[in-house]
């Protein structure tokens, strides 16, 4: 997608005259986002991350990523993060055999039928490879489908949770299976089993709605493949967010660049056009490190948010501390939308500026317009920034 033509769908929100919110519809069980501040999103889907909530940065997360297994620590999380939402993990394309009352996947393995489960050329069960002990199930089957969404509604409410985070929901099968390693005897092809994955998303979607619910699938996909974007576009009826756990990079490669840096931009531009958040998460170290990972990932956010969405964006990496000084500061609402400057990109807010050059030569001088102050150099009218880098600057 050109770069004009992909910030051509961005807009900037106008405030609401009494509460200074952008417009737009709400999402169910969510209250109207605060009007700015970082937005964070924080992934604390283990109990070696369950402190994280009431660390650093308590108060500033919209979204916070939870195991249902938590649910006891849900009083102490929401009063340290009451504008937050708290979304509970559940695994759309794999069943586990614990867990108990409270358990990660929508359905358990005990209680599934043969037909549930996705089956080798010979007929015998597929485990996932990367994850032992979750067996691959049949997401389109109508009977898995139901009790997924019986199982995951009643318990998520039950356990006071503002809605679901759907891990897995997957247009190609990945973990060693369809075109990555054995061969499904349900699934012929990854179009075929992406298919099945939007069915499923349309099946259970509108139930969780119902229900107050807030429905937030982890999409995999590749947002430069055209069969899989436009099957994840498809879900975003049935959706009130979207999850991209790769917002930038993949665990350990280089920021991303050129024509893989404005698709991946423009599947937000794309979800918030059809009134859903996006939850954007950047994975770290990577090449570049943390600091710049954090930088880059969150410049590019920026650039994209349309100033009135429930999307948030956030870093994660091994042990560090998600909320830090070098996601950059609050900046408050957009002003402008994005703007070329040669090969790289600025976006003006009410107190900042955004800069990404994910195109031009390392050291593209991009002239600012004003002063601004740099977190490294100090005051500044124009920067130097290498490719694959971003910044986000204050208002003197």
């Amino acid at each position: 997608m050109p770069l004009g033509l992909l910030f051509g769908l961005a807009c900037v929100a106008e405030p609401d005259a009494e509460t200074g919110a952008g417009g737009g519809d709400e999402y169910p069980s969510s209250e109207r986002p605060p009007a700015a501040g970082p937005r964070g999103l924080l992934v604390a889907q283990s109990w070696d991350r369950a402190e994280l909530p009431l660390g650093a940065g308590a108060g500033e997360y919209r979204v916070i990523l939870l195991q249902e297994s938590m649910y006891s620590l849900l009083p102490e999380i929401r009063a340290a993060n009451p504008e937050a939402l708290l979304l509970a993990y559940q695994n759309v394309g794999g069943m586990r055999a614990d867990g108990g009352d409270h358990p990660s996947s929508g359905v358990q393995v005990d209680e599934a039928e043969e037909a549930w489960f996705l089956h080798d050329a010979t007929g015998e069960r597929l485990e996932i490879c990367d994850y032992p002990g979750v067996w691959a199930a049949d997401i389109g089957n109508v009977a898995y489908q139901q009790r997924w969404l019986q199982n995951v509604g009643a318990r998520v409410l039950s356990d006071g949770f503002d809605g679901v985070m759907m891990d897995d929901t997957n247009t190609f099968p990945g973990h060693c299976l369809g075109s990555l390693g054995t061969a499904i005897a349900e699934y012929p092809t990854d179009k075929a089993y992406g298919d099945a994955t939007v069915a499923f998303v349309a099946a259970v979607g509108p139930g969780l709605r119902d229900a107050g619910l807030a429905v937030a699938p982890n999409i995999a996909m590749n947002p430069w493949d055209d069969t899989m974007l436009a099957q994840s576009l498809a879900m975003l009826p049935h959706l009130t967010h979207w999850v991209r756990e790769y917002w930038m990079r993949w665990d350990d490669s280089a920021n991303f660049e050129d024509d893989n840096w404005a698709a991946t931009l423009a599947t937000m531009v794309a979800g918030q056009a059809a009134g859903v958040g996006y939850l954007a998460s950047t994975p770290g170290p990577g090449v570049e490190g943390d600091v710049e990972g954090q930088r880059y990932g969150r410049a590019s956010w920026l650039l994209a948010w349309d100033g009135r969405s429930d999307s948030a964006w956030g870093y994660r990496s091994g042990d560090l501390d998600p909320w830090g000084s070098d996601w950059g500061p609050d900046l408050g609402l957009p002003i402008e939308d994005a703007i070329a400057v040669g090969e790289a990109w600025t976006r003006r807010y009410s107190g900042g500026i955004v800069l990404v050059n994910a195109s031009g030569e390392d050291g593209t001088l991009i002239p600012l317009g004003d002063t601004y102050v740099d977190p490294d150099l100090g005051e500044v009218d124009a920067v130097r920034l290498d490719r694959g880098r971003g910044r986000v600057l204050v208002v003197r």
